[in-house]
């Protein structure tokens, strides 16, 4: 998303981190691209940004081999769709595979399928709403986000998520402010959420 889009451009480039599920990968890390600040936690591989670091900022090397990676990872996922449609970490994992190729509309076919199988479940919904926020379905994001806190009234990213989306694209600030308070007062240990909560708050 360019900045065009994006109407609060102090914040040219805000946290975001790709969705994955726990029993698939074992480290976390927060991606920095270029978004609002719409805020996606989760454990995923290393991340573009991470490789290239450590390198010596080369960068390039290091994007085409997590993309090479990818790639891989997507093979594996179609397999195992294929032996089993109804295998939702591997759903997950296809869509996610996806979403870190920035390919919404192709992550959003094994999520969605994985959604019908698991409605309920806040791994898939989250993976769910980054896919629509970047395609600019703003009100199918915020769906994917309200539907978590009726499972869980005290997710503070989905909270922090529909707080920005009220703000930012529904132009209703006071229900996104609502969200924000929500999230300072419920979130204990994301001192990056809570500083970006108070950021749009303006406190």
């Amino acid at each position: 998303m360019t900045d065009s889009r994006v109407p609060f451009g102090r914040k040219a480039v805000v946290l975001a981190v790709f969705l994955a599920l726990a029993a698939m990968f074992a480290t976390s890390f927060l991606y920095r691209m270029n978004n609002p600040n719409l805020f996606v936690k989760s454990q995923a591989p290393r991340s573009f940004a991470e490789e290239g670091g450590e390198r010596g900022g080369q960068g390039a090397p290091a994007m085409g081999g997590a993309m090479n990676g990818a790639m891989s990872r997507v093979k594996e996922y179609m397999e195992r769709v294929k032996g089993n449609p109804e295998d939702v970490e591997a759903l997950v994992g296809l869509g996610n595979s996806f979403l870190m190729m920035r390919a919404w509309d192709r992550a959003l076919e094994p999520l969605e399928k994985a959604r019908s199988l698991r409605p309920d479940d806040a791994t898939v919904l989250k993976a769910v709403g980054i896919a629509y926020f970047n395609k600019e379905e703003y009100a199918k994001a915020s769906e994917a986000y309200e539907t978590i806190l009726k499972v869980d009234p005290q997710d503070t990213l989905a909270l922090f998520n529909l707080g920005v989306i009220n703000k930012h694209y529904f132009k209703k600030p006071d229900i996104a402010q609502t969200y924000f308070e929500k999230v300072l007062a419920l979130e204990k240990q994301d001192a990056e959420m809570l500083k970006l909560a108070r950021e749009e708050l303006g406190k």
